[in-house]
């Protein structure tokens, strides 16, 4: 594609043209060999082998030049004078060989074994390739004659363990993360501005980045009641990742910022448990329900180099900055900052002859100077000369953005021709950082503010004259309900409110209707004189209702840069999931 941009000038020779061209090109291979079989009726073997290849490439070409010959004609031959030139190639690969072998007898004692050769072009050739070897097995309790003949088969008609252990490969990352790039970029040369020069990237090549591994064991169950009309299936896991591919801060001295490491292991355990029912079935009327729930728990086991603890630092001062810990033997995504205590008030000072205030003893105490009524309080993490509590700027937990569970429930009723399915999502017990709320704060001009700043703020000008309030009395007028306000708009408090806090941690739960959709299935004997075996009328609306306390755009938010993993539950002007509406029709003839 090319694109063209004018300067304001309108003589042909002062425009400025941009030409810009991209190609890609891919093509994927799969070549896969199957072969199955049954031995003398009790024996089920199945092998299969294959081989894969995927293959990216993307060239990219752009120019800048100034003078146009033609006003008209906009090629990059047009013009006279060269201001920038530039372009690049994206070349992506992968290649997998794989094989499965699966055995049952009887249909009883089921085995599978699974093999990955993977190979990929982000990693240095000498670590480009991985293997990842899996296996599992599974044993059909209700198809034993101990089992058949007993009446506990007429309540549990199906009940199956399994257990499967494996390893898989992570990858990742952005192409050539094993080399240092270039970028280009101008230098000032003889007076003049824009003459081309390349500069280093400010993230440091890794060539010894190998596969992130995950290896996972899991055991379930799978059982049936009254005829399939309850369904149960349950399974603990244990999934332990080596390796942990993440992007880390390096110390500036090396000239960098940043390097992709592999950094150590992480673990993340628990259960999912899947339950469906029948709830009402006739000749006309069925209802059915489908509940999912998953709870897990994750543990730092080791960081790179033995080190104990690992800072990832989301956002800006301005933009709402947080810091989140990774520390070897707890949980991941925990949130660290300062507890808000709300607003210094006039209960907390004494104000001598000389109309100075003071705090009172055993009240908190500022990291330095001596607070006015209406500046920030956070919590005490030290004690000063003088035994007060005090406020050291010591981070503390303030939130983990993990839930303690997740889950979806849907319901599925049909009648006659017509069928409804409504689908709602859920989460609870993860915290959300609301940067969004952190950076509008009432201090930068030309912005919106949150509610809690219109018209609640600390108020410290006594309307009466013009000027600061002198007396705690006064300031107690002006403020009834001080203990609830928003902090004042001194210069103190521009300062604290960049500060990571509690304040902007809010309860991230939520339920979700993701999806109701309506269907109508046209009667077949309307259809047979137009050679239509089917057709279903549909509407269909997505994201519909959220509920949630969340005072942010939507609670269901990711993460504040590409350590996901690390990093959960931030939201910084994330943009809200929108509500889609759609009408169809399918059609089988």
């Amino acid at each position: 594609s090319d694109g063209t941009v004018m300067s304001p000038a309108t003589a042909p020779s002062d425009m400025t043209t941009y030409f810009y061209n991209r190609a890609d090109y891919s093509y994927t291979i799969q070549n896969i060999l199957r072969y199955n079989t049954t031995i003398r009726d009790d024996h089920d073997l199945g092998i299969m082998a294959g081989y894969e290849e995927y293959y990216y490439k993307q060239d990219t070409r752009n120019a800048q030049k100034k003078g146009l010959i033609d006003s008209s004609v906009h090629t990059p031959g047009s013009a006279t004078e060269m201001q920038s030139i530039g372009g690049g190639t994206i070349d992506r690969s992968r290649r997998s060989f794989f094989g499965r072998i699966n055995y049952a007898y009887k249909s009883k004692y089921l085995f599978e074994a699974n093999l990955r050769y993977d190979g990929n072009s982000r990693y240095h050739e000498d670590y480009r390739w991985g293997t990842f070897p899996s296996a599992s097995a599974a044993w059909r309790i209700s198809e034993e004659g101990f089992w058949k003949d007993n009446k506990v088969a007429d309540v549990v008609n199906s009940f199956k363990l399994r257990v499967g252990y494996g390893t898989t490969g992570n990858c990742n990352i952005s192409d050539y993360m094993y080399v240092t790039s270039f970028k280009e970029s101008d230098y000032p040369m003889n007076n003049t501005v824009g003459s081309p020069v390349y500069i280093v990237d400010e993230t440091l090549g890794n060539k010894k980045l190998k596969w992130e591994t995950m290896r996972s064991t899991n055991i379930g169950l799978d059982l049936s009641f009254f005829n399939s009309r309850l369904n149960i299936t349950a399974e603990w896991y244990n999934n332990q990742v080596d390796n942990l591919l993440l992007k880390s801060v390096i110390p500036s001295s090396t000239g960098y910022k940043n390097q992709f490491q592999n950094i150590g292991k992480i673990r993340n355990r628990g259960w999912e448990v899947s339950i469906n029912t029948v709830n009402i079935q006739t000749k006309d009327f069925r209802w059915t329900s489908d509940l999912n729930l998953a709870f897990n728990r994750s543990k730092v086991l080791s960081l790179e180099n033995g080190i104990e603890s690992k800072t990832f630092s989301v956002g800006s001062n301005r933009s709402g900055m947080v810091n989140y810990y990774a520390k070897v033997g707890e949980s991941l995504g925990d949130m660290y900052g300062y507890i808000y205590e709300g607003v210094y008030t006039t209960d907390d000072f004494v104000q001598g002859t000389d109309g100075k205030l003071a705090l009172k003893d055993g009240v908190v105490r500022p990291e330095k100077g001596t607070p006015q009524p209406g500046d920030i309080k956070f919590a005490a993490n030290g004690v000063d000369k003088d035994g007060n509590p005090q406020f050291t700027k010591k981070e503390t937990k303030i939130g983990n953005g993990t839930p303690d569970c997740i889950g979806g429930f849907n319901n599925t009723f049909s009648y006659h021709g017509f069928d409804l399915s409504v689908f709602m999502k859920f989460s609870i017990g993860n915290d959300v950082y609301n940067a969004t709320k952190h950076s509008m704060s009432p201090y930068a001009a030309f912005q919106n503010v949150p509610t809690e700043f219109g018209d609640h703020y600390y108020r410290m000008i006594d309307p009466q004259t013009g000027k600061q309030a002198t007396t705690l009395e006064r300031y107690k007028e002006l403020n009834p309900n001080e203990a609830s306000a928003t902090w004042n708009l001194s210069k103190t408090n521009s300062g604290y409110i960049t500060y990571p806090s509690s304040y902007y941690v809010e309860d991230g739960s939520y339920l979700r209707i993701a999806q109701v959709t309506l269907g109508y299935t046209l009667p077949k004997v309307w259809l047979k004189k137009f050679m239509i075996s089917n057709a279903r009328l549909y509407f269909t609306a997505n994201n519909l209702a959220t509920i949630t306390g969340y005072s942010g755009y939507d609670p269901e938010v990711s993460a504040g840069n590409d350590q996901v993993v690390c990093t959960p539950g931030y939201d910084s002007s994330t943009y809200p999931r929108s509500r889609s509406y759609v009408i169809g029709l399918n059609l089988t003839f």
